[in-house]
């Protein structure tokens, strides 16, 4: 009998997605960032924030050239120990998100009032509102340690940032995606809605196929032996 000797992929058919709004994906592999591991525990962030905001600036690009008005960007305070995304209808320099994001923890208050803080001016009136997570219980950060926050803020973070957009009458949807088989994270953008659970990482997968990024699984190999082949 003859012995099966070449591996074929599995044959999967297209999935359909209902959401005709889809406007693209911005995403980072975790291999990348291998190349920033530090080896000893640090007081500040390294990557975490660094990252973050790569993906939102990118998702911002996106949207604008698609015509929705929605700009986020990360900011951190490394002294203050608070990281956050700053919202904006608007366009805005990184200098002046930062000193909105200041102000708003001043009024909200979760700055200490007495201490000096370098501040610029703020000329963008289109600012919306401000997501962030205080970081003060946490003493010492570790490489591996940040990869878990960025997968925690890319999901805990932006479902209020997207709320938020959506409040001002801002109509840019954006959920986060993990494939953790691919070791690649990021955003899917729409302009309209659409099923999170379900279309999100299908969406993200078909983006990362047409671009030659996807790996598909090979079916496993199985030997087929008769009296004549023993293996």
């Amino acid at each position: 009998m003859a012995r099966m000797t070449k591996h074929s992929r599995k044959k999967t058919s297209s999935p359909t997605l209902s959401n005709t709004g889809f406007i693209g994906a911005t995403f980072t592999d975790l291999d990348d960032l291998t190349k920033y591991e530090y080896y000893f525990s640090r007081k500040k962030l390294q990557i975490t924030h660094h990252v973050l905001d790569g993906l939102l600036q990118g998702s911002s690009i996106l949207f604008s050239q698609h015509g929705i008005p929605a700009h986020i960007s990360c900011i951190y305070l490394p002294k203050q120990k608070k990281i956050g995304l700053v919202l904006s209808k608007t366009p805005f320099r990184r200098k002046e998100g930062k000193s909105y994001f200041i102000n708003y923890l001043r009024e909200v208050g979760h700055l200490n009032e007495d201490e000096k803080i370098k501040e610029h001016e703020i000329f963008n009136t289109g600012f919306i509102g401000v997501i962030f997570a205080d970081l003060s219980k946490v003493e010492r950060f570790t490489f591996q340690f940040e990869l878990e926050l960025l997968s925690q803020f890319l999901k805990g973070l932006i479902i209020p940032a997207k709320e938020l957009f959506l409040r001002h009458n801002i109509q840019a949807y954006i959920s986060s995606v993990e494939l953790t088989n691919e070791g690649k994270i990021g955003f899917v953008l729409s302009k309209k809605p659409y099923d999170e659970r379900k279309e999100a990482d299908l969406y993200f997968i078909e983006y990362l196929k047409e671009r030659g990024l996807y790996e598909e699984e090979e079916e496993e190999f199985i030997p087929i032996h008769s009296e004549k082949t023993l293996f």
